[in-house]
This record gives structure tokens, C-alpha cells and sequence, in this order.
């Protein structure tokens, strides 16, 4: 009786062991497999695209060209012209403002820089219309307020010949042109327009 009882009891010790090495291999065989990389592979962590930073894209053109005596200084002659900016690209401000005359046998030095005057001047091309030159100063205009993308500004700039009459500039293909830079100093200028004819249109 007791040999049978020995056997039996015998039997479950050699079948455990078995068991456990079926449950252990099944927790093994159930794990992720462990993926390895090559240190010395690129990695792509972010999508292939380029950065577009858009800028500023100014022009300028000139409108309409007025001259007459500076008041209590009749050598001196004023010229008051009027500018139209049209922006294309990020928003900006306008600045460096500069004219540029070039007349038979002289070229004024450049940049004559514009004066701020006070006053009304009729403007050719609006059949009696007088300006105000304060109030459309177009330095003032754009010297603070963004110029928006696909905006326009029009405004009157104002520079002072000095020793320079009326008569020496009209009907002898003088021509001007307007410097100017936006907010990141790029630069600018007008299509070059000819006095007593139509501006030049870009």
C-alpha cells in the first residue's frame, strides 16, 4: 500500500516542472520583439517641406507734378509731387524718401530730401482741386502706419530747388524720380517721369 502510494505522488512533482516551462515560454513568446536602429541611419522626424517667409514688395509710381515759387524766397523753386505706393507682400512702412532730377546740362545732386510745408496748391490733373500739402504729406502718411498687403497709399511729397526757376525745368525733358526703402531698408524707386508729359505708368 505504501509503494502505490509513493508512485502517485511521485507522478504531479514531474509534471509541474513541465507545466512551468510552458507558461515561462508563453510569457517569452507573447513580448514585442525588441527592434533595434542603426545609430548611423538618418531619421526623417519631420516632414520635408521649405519655410516661405514672405517680405515687402513695394512700388511706386508718380502721379502728377506740380512747381511754383518757395513763398519769400523766389530763387528757390518747390516741386510737389504726387506718389501712389501699392504693397504686394508682407505689411511695412515706407521711408528714405529722396528726389532725383536730371535736366539738360545739370543733374541736381541727390538725395534732395522732402520738406514738410503748410498750404493749399491746386495740383494738375484735378481741374482746380486744391491740396492740402500738411494734411497729405505722404511721410507722414507712411512713416507709422503699416501699408497693408494689397493696399494703397497716395500722397504729396514736397522738395525745395534751391537757385532753380520754373522756366529752367518745364518743356526741356527734365525728369524725376522718387527714392524710397520699405521697413527692412530694400530699395526702391519710381519709373522715371518726364515733366509736361503723362507719369510713366509701371
Amino acid at each position: 500500500m505504501q509503494g502505490i502510494n509513493l508512485q502517485r505522488a511521485t507522478r504531479p512533482l514531474m509534471i509541474v516542472p513541465a507545466v512551468l516551462a510552458l507558461v515561462l515560454g508563453g510569457c517569452r513568446t507573447s513580448q514585442p520583439p525588441e527592434v533595434k536602429t542603426d545609430p548611423a541611419l538618418p531619421t526623417n522626424s519631420q516632414p520635408n517641406s521649405k519655410v516661405v517667409v514672405e517680405k515687402p514688395s513695394l512700388t511706386g509710381r508718380i502721379d502728377n507734378v506740380s512747381m511754383y515759387p518757395v513763398p519769400n524766397r523766389p530763387a528757390d523753386l518747390a516741386v510737389s509731387v504726387v506718389v501712389s505706393i501699392t504693397n504686394t507682400g508682407s505689411p511695412t512702412t515706407a521711408q528714405g524718401w529722396s528726389l532725383e532730377v536730371v535736366y539738360p546740362g545739370r543733374q541736381t545732386p541727390t538725395p534732395l530730401e522732402p520738406v514738410h510745408v503748410n498750404g493749399l496748391v491746386e495740383m494738375p490733373g484735378t481741374r482746380g482741386k486744391k491740396v492740402d500739402l500738411a494734411k497729405e504729406d505722404l511721410v507722414l502718411k507712411t512713416a507709422q502706419a503699416l501699408i497693408a498687403n494689397g493696399a494703397q497709399v497716395k500722397g504729396i511729397l514736397t522738395f525745395v530747388l534751391a537757385k532753380t526757376s520754373e522756366n529752367a525745368l518745364s518743356n526741356n525733358q527734365t525728369s524725376v524720380t522718387i527714392h524710397f526703402k520699405d521697413s527692412r531698408s530694400n530699395p526702391y524707386q519710381t519709373p522715371k517721369s518726364v515733366i509736361g508729359s503723362k507719369a510713366m505708368r509701371p
